[in-house]
């Protein structure tokens, strides 16, 4: 069993305990089946705002993003969409603090199965949770609009308004407090769950425990896995475009023909073609617009700085466009490209680019794990400081809740009934015949005397 320290020294495990295969192959998978829903929804909604899918798949790709709802359901349905892919990666959360739970107290061959096992079984507590904390905040505000309404009444609604002024403040104070705590039923929440295995009520009562008894750490510790989240992803980024770049080059050494060498079925250059296809299909035009958006920021500041005008960025990386077949086009990376390239680099450029999708949800994926490890870590912290307890040395059966009690007794077994009346039986038997002799033998004795 890991001995902790029970302070803020313990979040800093959150970086070794996030990159593990186990924990990060659950964050991707979450991760995967939430984007998948999200992106399907989203692009349901902008075909029924009224784009056809040629214009949102060259604007968006698999990056789908809310722009131009009309009607305000669409914006309803792309909210379905929204909470969709939060609350599959919650799901998955718990499983990565049951990964991380079961590590912590020595068991470093936990299962991921059983852990998806565990997650799935308890999200309907995970989804009541701010559910029923929502529904009681709606229920405030539509005690708020009742009293506008009587504000209505003429001459008296002025005076019934004016009394309950200070209750209402104290109910709008009140409602506050409990959006904070709604807010960190979505942060901590998956952490209560994945140790204790506690319901939807059990779950809210400690997110409101946490927040009360230890804000101030609560604050103080989110904020210190969100600067390691954005290190940690910084990091493996880094070394992950690093890993690609050494790929490439290798890969470059023996792949790519020059068009002079080039013979037969060889396409020229073919690598540099896949990849330039691969950033045309996995890159949307979004993306591209927030970049030169950026880089036009940063000659502005850069210029204001240095006293120089600021130079508008014009070179934007260009598609593989052709005027005619056979002819070779100038890019920004100074590569010659075919304008036609064969089936097979096509192919291949669709699944280079489905693999810089998967390496985009790794990376991803390791923040999300370095953020539920460590809230793990959070909670098992603060239950230390308000509760006195360490959770780590509490048994399974103490923290399981069984799903069923039975109270009636069980019945005895047959055969033990039979061997406890037969001796019963034979003593009162005994007794019986040992009292007629010893009456009789006083009856003789009796009239023996008399005689």
């Amino acid at each position: 069993m890991t001995k902790l320290h029970f302070n803020y020294k313990d979040i800093f495990r959150a970086f070794r305990l996030g990159f593990a295969a186990k924990k990060i192959w659950v964050a991707f998978q979450g991760l995967v089946v939430g984007w998948i829903v999200y992106a399907g929804i989203t692009y349901l909604t902008h075909f029924l705002a009224g784009a056809n899918m040629a214009e949102i798949w060259t604007t968006y790709r698999l990056f789908p993003m809310p722009c131009c709802f009309a009607a305000w359901w669409h914006w309803l349905i792309w909210a379905v969409g929204v909470a969709w892919f939060v609350f599959v990666g919650m799901v998955a959360g718990i499983a990565i603090s049951k990964l991380t739970y079961e590590q912590l107290r020595g068991d470093e061959f936990y299962e991921v199965k059983e852990a998806w096992k565990q997650a799935i079984k308890s999200a309907g507590s995970l989804i009541a949770t701010p559910i029923l904390l929502g529904l009681f905040i709606v229920l405030l505000l539509a005690a708020g609009v009742l009293l506008g309404l009587l504000g209505r009444i003429p001459f008296a609604g002025e005076l019934i308004v004016g009394l309950f002024a200070i209750p209402a403040f104290a109910i709008s104070l009140f409602i506050i407090y409990l959006m904070i705590v709604f807010f960190f039923t979505f942060t901590i929440s998956p952490a209560v769950i994945g140790t204790t295995k506690s319901d939807a009520f059990d779950n809210l009562f400690e997110v409101f425990s946490c927040v009360s008894d230890q804000s101030w750490r609560l604050i103080w510790y989110q904020f210190m896995l969100l600067a390691f989240i954005l290190v940690g992803v910084a990091l493996l980024a880094f070394f992950s475009t690093k890993a690609i770049e050494l790929g490439r080059w290798a890969v470059n050494l023996t792949m790519n023909v020059s068009p002079e060498k080039a013979a037969g079925a060889q396409v020229p250059d073919k690598l540099n073609l896949m990849i330039l296809q691969a950033k045309q299909i996995a890159i949307p035009e979004w993306m591209l617009a927030v970049k030169d958006w950026s880089a036009g920021i940063k000659g502005t500041v850069s210029g204001f700085f240095s006293g120089a005008q600021p130079v508008a960025d014009t070179a934007v990386e260009t598609a593989v466009v052709s005027t005619a077949p056979g002819t070779l086009v100038e890019t920004t990376e100074a590569v010659p490209v075919f304008n036609t390239a064969a089936v097979s680099v096509k192919i291949g450029a669709i699944l280079f680019a489905i693999g810089l999708h998967a390496i985009l949800f790794f990376v991803l994926a390791y923040g999300m794990s370095i953020w539920f490890s460590g809230n793990t870590l959070v909670y098992l912290i603060l239950v230390r400081k308000k509760d006195d307890r360490n959770l780590l040395d509490i048994k399974d059966e103490e923290i399981e809740i069984p799903e069923k009690i039975d109270v009636t007794p069980e019945p005895e077994p047959k055969t033990k009934k039979k061997t406890t009346r037969k001796p019963t039986s034979k003593k009162k038997t005994t007794k019986k015949k040992t009292t007629t002799k010893k009456s009789t033998s006083k009856k003789s004795t009796t009239r023996k005397k008399k005689t």
